[in-house]
């Protein structure tokens, strides 16, 4: 009885590390496999229960096929959990924070003092006009004194704070959500560096075909970006809607970037929901990087938001030829 119970539960085990595994690599169609992709990280966790139970059971063949299960995803998820090595390369740290506002209900108070101790640069979405005044009166101007703004009703606004020059800047369209680019003239940097604040469609509650034309089309957005940029480092900073475990959120990177977060070897980085007493359950906020390498990365607490913030140090080159 002991066997049949454990074969049973083992073969349970199996297909949900096999869906874990599956879900990672199938586009994004409609809620099911959206759904599927990011519970991935948690359907993982059955693999090795699965190689346990139908060894209890017996179950030779079906074990040694749970096994090569769990190698696959640890193959998938152990580097995301290994710190990078510290290049020689003369390099100025600089540091990014991403937080979505929550619909401009994060505390301003509190974001500035967050930001003002631990950043260089702050991008923000889901800014609206309230939230942007709350932010200048409680001194994020006077602690960045660089900004472009754009407040908008509801998820819209999107916003840029640094404590470097910004010397361009350019809306981004054709997306459900405004997007901003600037140049930011970073001391000790040789060429100047493109910083975005980003916010894809959300794939839920609304219809997915919002966030799929978005994030479908966003490739070649960072494509020209990265071009326009040369040599320079490229920042895309913001919130994505989608996590790493999505196939369309990975073709973002086959554009020529990285995900901070991962280089840093931060974990799985978890934003979403950052309110209540529970720990986040997804990360859909990122930093990718061009021609720059991340030092470190981790959330950190917005009170009033939906979502934690995302703060990453970067080592920018100095001389972006060495890069």
């Amino acid at each position: 009885m002991i066997r049949i119970l454990a074969t049973v539960l083992g073969l349970g085990a199996l297909a949900a590390a096999l869906v874990a595994f599956g879900a990672r690599y199938l586009p994004i169609s409609g809620h099911p496999t959206l759904v599927a992709a990011a519970a991935a990280p948690y359907l993982a966790v059955a693999a090795p229960i699965a190689v346990l139970l139908l060894l209890l059971g017996r179950r030779w063949l079906l074990m040694v096929l749970a096994l090569g299960v769990t190698a696959a995803l640890v193959w998938v998820y152990l580097p995301r959990f290994q710190a990078p090595s510290r290049s020689d390369v003369a390099a100025v740290d600089v540091r990014i924070l991403t937080a979505n506002l929550g619909m401009g209900q994060a505390d301003s108070a509190a974001l500035v003092a967050l930001a003002g101790e631990r950043a260089d640069i702050v991008a923000v979405q889901e800014m609206t006009q309230d939230a942007a005044d709350g932010l200048s009166r409680a001194g994020m101007d006077a602690a960045f004194p660089y900004r472009v703004v754009v407040p908008a009703p509801l998820a819209s606004g999107i916003g840029i704070w640094s404590r470097y020059p910004i010397v361009h800047s350019g809306r981004i369209d054709g997306y459900a959500l405004p997007m901003i680019g600037t140049r930011v003239r970073i001391p000790g940097v040789v060429v100047d560096a493109t910083v975005l604040s980003v916010h894809l469609a959300a794939p839920w509650p609304q219809p997915i075909d919002h966030w799929r034309n978005d994030i479908g089309a966003f490739p070649e957005t960072l494509r020209e970006v990265g071009a326009r940029a040369g040599a320079g480092a490229v920042i895309v900073a913001g919130d994505f809607n989608a996590t790493a475990d999505m196939a369309q959120f990975r073709r973002l990177l086959d554009v020529g970037y990285r995900d901070a977060a991962a280089e840093a070897g931060a974990g799985l980085v978890r934003t979403y929901p950052g309110t209540g007493a529970w720990p986040p359950l997804l990360g859909i906020d990122h930093v990718l990087i061009k021609h720059t390498s991340a030092a470190a990365a981790d959330t950190v607490v917005v009170p009033g938001a939906d979502h934690r913030g995302l703060l990453v140090t970067l080592r920018v080159p100095a001389d972006m030829t060495a890069s």
